[in-house]
């Protein structure tokens, strides 16, 4: 991965032989037929009205294939009068230096934004309102905002809003085989996924990533039927298979889960991350007809060489969690983790009615990130937790799963148990059903349901100085 973007490869702009030539009527939109515009040419374009676009076949309404554009929408806003097709709002294709700034988005099938095979991306002061695709079957991923094997985008001061969809999948804001990427001050809230996945902000097979100052609130997965898909995890922030991230300042909350995870970020399989002064709050898993999931968790990490440094979780909640456990911070099958002054509260596990028992798992401050899929059933190791604090969890702090780590000047306060510290005798059964990530879908079949026991292999533990009282969370 560390060699993942040392070759790029761009390709030359195409030539459109259909579109208008907005040269002659001044660089001005002022209407948008039903085939769309194309800008095949460099300069500032710019709204002097709010359009409405009539599509009649799915398509942009709006699309960039030329070097040195700025669209300027100039506060108004592109709305489609229909909500039939798989539309998308602006399509940028193969642009340099490309700013699309200033407007509103709304109402659109597919996609607020796409840019693809584009460099030196700037996408400032846009709103998408508004996604509304159906479709199980063809691993449709709506997104508001989209960056795929592009190189240097910045997207800041971007809001990303009320997308309700029911598809294999959907993203607030997505980049994808992208190197060089900023979102900052960026705000996605209202996401509801009916019958998948549902994410704020993605990064997959990306490089060089900075995430700050992003506000996401209220990001909700559903299940009916839909076993077409690899999950229905509701996630704030998740980067998967990336490389030198860094997340700071940003704050999630109110993610909820039905029959898979529910987790405020997820730094899934990556290299080299850094999660710094970040809030996670009111996390639930396991809402819907079946009354269980996976679990929660505030901030995990499947990744190698990541520092999570002056973070603060509370509230994450996990009603019958097949993984056993719901979690504030968490790693699995991850190599040197460190959790620097980082705060965990009121993390716990329930049944539908409320109860708590042993046989249900635990909520717990600091653990191990459980999955019952091979390929990640692994120990955590070279783990460093130092003056982190946990509190009014059932479990403080669980050594489950963990190998040479170190637990220095830890606290707990009010905790059911301040350190669960089994032997390798323990044993966990962890179990997965089709519609959340085990199933006969890509890339693995599993039986259903899946179910695994798992022995502790925890070993070569440190343990310096746990605190039981005298210290207060910032925030009580």
């Amino acid at each position: 991965m560390k060699k993942l973007y040392s070759v790029f490869i761009w390709i030359a702009c195409i030539t459109l032989e259909n579109g208008a030539d907005l040269y002659g009527k001044n660089h001005i939109i002022d209407e948008i037929p039903p085939s769309g515009i194309f800008i095949d040419k460099p300069g500032t374009y710019y709204f002097i009205k709010n359009l409405t676009w009539l599509p009649e076949a799915p398509g942009s309404a709006i699309t960039i294939q030329a070097d040195d554009v700025v669209l300027d929408m100039k506060g108004y806003t592109l709305k489609s009068s229909t909500t039939d097709f798989k539309t998308i709002g602006i399509s940028a294709i193969t642009s340099k230096n490309c700013k699309i700034i200033n407007g509103k988005i709304k109402n659109m099938g597919l996609a607020g934004i796409q840019c693809t095979l584009c460099a030196n991306v700037s996408i400032k002061r846009i709103e998408v309102d508004g996604l509304n695709a159906e479709d199980i079957v063809n691993f449709v991923v709506p997104t508001g905002i989209l960056a795929s094997g592009s190189f240097n985008v910045k997207i800041d001061n971007c809001t990303v809003k009320n997308i309700d969809v029911k598809t294999a999948s959907c993203a607030g804001i997505q980049l994808t085989a992208t190197l060089t990427s900023k979102v900052t001050n960026c705000k996605v809230k209202n996401l509801l996924n009916r019958d998948g996945a549902c994410s704020g902000i993605g990064h997959l097979l990306c490089d060089d990533i900075l995430i700050q100052s992003c506000l996401l609130d209220n990001i909700k997965t559903t299940f009916i039927n839909n076993l077409n898909t690899q999950g229905h995890t509701a996630i704030g922030i998740i980067p998967t298979l990336s490389t030198n991230i860094i997340i700071n300042k940003c704050w999630v909350s109110n993610v909820t889960g039905c029959c898979d995870d529910a987790h405020g970020m997820s730094v899934f399989l990556c290299e080299n991350a850094i999660v710094k002064k970040s809030k996670v709050s009111h996390v639930l898993d396991g809402v819907g007809k079946a009354k269980k999931g996976a679990k929660a968790t505030g901030i995990e990490i499947y990744a190698n060489n990541v520092t999570v440094e002056d973070c603060f979780v509370k509230d994450i909640f996990a009603i019958n969690p097949e993984d056993k456990q719901s979690t504030g911070f968490s790693s699995g099958s991850s190599n040197d983790v460190s959790f620097i002054r980082c705060k965990a509260r009121n993390v716990q596990v329930y049944d539908e009615k409320g109860n708590q028992h042993a046989s249900l798992g635990y909520g717990t401050g600091f653990g191990w990130a459980p999955d019952p899929r091979p390929s990640l059933l692994k120990p955590t190791l070279n783990v460093i937790y130092q003056d982190c604090i946990a509190k009014h969890c059932q479990v403080g702090f669980d050594s489950w799963f963990h190998i040479n780590s170190i637990w220095e000047r830890v606290v707990s306060i009010k905790n059911d148990i301040a350190i669960l510290n089994l032997g390798d005798d323990a044993q966990r059964t962890l179990s997965c059903e089709p519609c959340s990530e085990c199933g006969c879908t890509f890339p693995s079949c599993f039986p259903t349901p899946y179910v695994v026991t798992v022995n502790n292999v925890a070993q070569n533990n440190t343990f310096l100085v746990l605190g039981e009282k005298g210290v207060i969370l910032k925030g009580d």
